[in-house]
């Protein structure tokens, strides 16, 4: 119900500002993993409550608290994107969480997890015109996982085999 849609929402901006955090150090070259999250004018590191998906943003007015100067646009649209894509997705693939079985959260996760890639990848491109091997490769590999999942749990070959071929360039 709106409820479920309303934690999904919360929980797609809390990843879009991940997402933005990868998009950032990947063009750096910093670790995403490591470190806390800074400035990018000014270098000082933003505490907890610089870092809340859209409210930060909106309560700053778009302005770094420590520097004033101006924090981009990619911010608040990349967490937005994302909330909205999660609850799209989601209420696709589910809508009811009290109802979903396993390979249905799965597939939510999956789901989930892609679009997240595909974000990384189209907000990095449009900024850089470059799409980064690390996350392609991670989002092929995920693909051919969730391939061999489907596989194992339902049997089916043919679409497993299409995948490959497709992947390949060949064609059925």
């Amino acid at each position: 119900g709106k409820r479920h849609a309303v934690l999904v929402f919360a929980l797609g901006l809390v990843i879009g500002s991940f997402l933005n955090a990868v998009i950032y150090r990947l063009e750096k070259r910093e670790s995403v993993l490591k470190g806390r999250s800074y400035c990018p004018h000014c270098k000082h590191p933003l505490a907890w409550y610089d870092l809340i998906p859209l409210v930060s943003f909106l309560s700053l007015q778009g302005k770094c608290r420590y520097c004033k100067k101006r924090i981009s646009w990619q911010y608040p649209l990349v967490e937005l994107a994302t909330g909205v894509l999660f609850v799209a997705l989601f209420s696709f693939g589910a809508g009811n969480l009290v109802f979903l079985s396993s390979p249905q959260i799965l597939e939510i996760l999956y789901l989930w997890a892609v679009a997240s890639a595909l974000i990384v990848i189209f907000v990095y491109d449009l900024k850089h015109y470059l799409i980064p091997d690390k996350i392609l490769f991670l989002a092929i590999g995920m693909a051919v996982f969730w391939r061999v999942f489907e596989f194992l749990s339902t049997g089916m070959s043919v679409p497993l085999v299409q995948a490959i071929l497709a992947g390949t360039g060949a064609s059925t």
